[in-house]
């Protein structure tokens, strides 16, 4: 019984979620997203009515796309409406 437990604590412990950004976007029109985390550049399209997961490892980052522009932590989800990056 006490390997049992064990190993269930075992494997609790390493099943913790690793957290990163999500983006949602509300909008009709897809976006280039640009992401700085830290010192390295990456991009992403965010489709329409669509969501990119995890997409900032380390935080803060921020996140850029045409005419809005927001920092965000690691375990943080944002939303594209109405063409402006926001926090949930």
């Amino acid at each position: 019984m006490k390997r049992l437990l064990a190993g269930f604590a075992l494997m609790l412990a390493s099943a913790s979620p690793a957290l990163a950004t999500d983006i949602i976007n509300q909008d009709q029109k897809a976006y280039k997203l640009t992401i700085l985390d830290g010192s390295y550049t990456s991009t992403k399209t965010v489709p329409s009515r669509g969501s990119v997961y995890g997409v900032c490892g380390t935080g803060p980052c921020k996140f850029t796309i045409k005419g809005s522009s927001i920092t965000a932590g690691k375990d943080d989800k944002l939303v594209i409406n109405g063409g402006k990056l926001k926090k949930m």
